[in-house]
């Protein structure tokens, strides 16, 4: 027989190893990615790599059973590949030689990553013998390899019927009736390429736009589409806001730069258009990374 003491004793210290193993087979990692803190889970057992991203909104709250949780965020983890993280260090420090990879990630954090990593030869040249590991930087593979990463994202949000085209904002939450058959297929890539580009340097940025080709007018539409028109009609708000009456040139510059068509009178149904669309954003502003 047991005591109650010793059954005690004996959960804790069964609680203790299930803990242990948790943590051991457990990361979460913190790193600076192309100047950005972000946060990735590692799980051991599937050897896969996530990013943690945040939606999230102001004047959101969580009711949970009786209680409010003030935080109305929520955090999820989405499949990332490591090869974005290896990118930035591989063009910095190996295009005139190879190193090792654990050479290469050496910083503590990076090294935690090291066996997540598959395919190296999509960006980098092995040099010397295979165990070692060593890699020069390839840019034409990497361009390569990007290029294919935008294609299969395209792809994605054409099958998802994900809205892409200009106006999209106030489509955000609104079942598509368009047909993706009807949209040029640049569109998607254009909005696809922004995507990526948010785990790219400013200079793989344009090299991978310029690979792309897009047609002008495309980039011309799309622009900085997939950032909130409220948050730029916001900043007219403010400025005007900010300024006197004695100083109308600068409002008037910053709202020549949207539509002309904002100068005629609005009908009925457009300023109906226009109060149903206010306050929406963008499917890809809710999300950040954390």
């Amino acid at each position: 027989m047991t005591t109650r003491s010793q059954k005690k004793s004996l959960l804790s210290e069964n609680g203790d190893k299930i803990k242990q193993k948790r943590i051991e087979n457990s990361w979460t990692l913190l790193i600076n990615a192309n100047g950005n803190a972000s946060k990735f889970c590692l799980d051991n057992v599937h050897n896969k790599m996530y990013e943690v991203v945040t939606f999230s909104e102001p004047y959101r709250s969580w009711f949970i059973g009786e209680y409010v949780k003030s935080d109305g965020s929520m955090s999820m983890a989405t499949p990332f590949n490591p090869l974005f993280l290896v990118l930035p260090r591989l063009k910095e420090q190996c295009v005139d030689r190879a190193m090792p990879l654990e050479d290469l990630l050496s910083e503590k954090g990076f090294d935690k990553i090291i066996g997540y990593i598959n395919n190296m030869d999509y960006i980098g040249d092995l040099k010397g013998p295979a165990e070692m590991k060593a890699y020069k930087y390839n840019e034409e593979k990497t361009l390569k390899w990007l290029e294919e990463r935008v294609h299969n994202v395209a792809k994605v949000l054409k099958k998802k019927h994900i809205h892409v085209t200009p106006g999209a904002v106030s489509a955000t939450f609104v079942t598509s009736n368009l047909s993706s058959d009807n949209i040029d297929d640049e569109f998607y890539l254009k909005y696809a390429h922004g995507i990526v580009s948010e785990y790219l340097q400013d200079d793989l940025i344009v090299k991978l736009e310029k690979k792309l080709n897009f047609k002008p007018e495309i980039i011309e539409c799309i622009g900085k589409k997939r950032k909130s028109e409220v948050e730029l009609n916001n900043s007219i708000k403010k400025v005007k806001s900010e300024s006197t009456s004695d100083d109308p040139i600068e409002v008037n510059n910053i709202s020549n730069n949207f539509s002309e068509a904002k100068k005629k009178p609005m009908t009925a149904k457009e300023k109906a258009r226009q109060k149903a669309a206010s306050g929406t954003k963008t499917i890809s502003a809710f999300f950040t990374k954390k």
